[in-house]
């Protein structure tokens, strides 16, 4: 579930970007599909540095 405060943040950006208003409804719909696509494609990834804590510890 996306914030209130990030789902403002979102909305102003949107506006900003495509000069388009929306309402709640639809920009957390959108907002919802955009994140889910980002845990769709990095999910699963292991970043090079996500491993740098567990390097430290051994």
């Amino acid at each position: 579930m996306i914030t209130k405060r990030s789902l403002r943040k979102f909305k102003t950006l949107y506006e900003k970007h495509f000069g388009e208003k929306l309402s709640d409804k639809e920009i957390s719909r959108k907002a919802d599909y955009l994140v889910n696509i980002y845990r769709a494609v990095y999910d699963n990834v292991e970043f090079p540095d996500s491993n740098k804590n567990e390097k430290k510890e051994k």
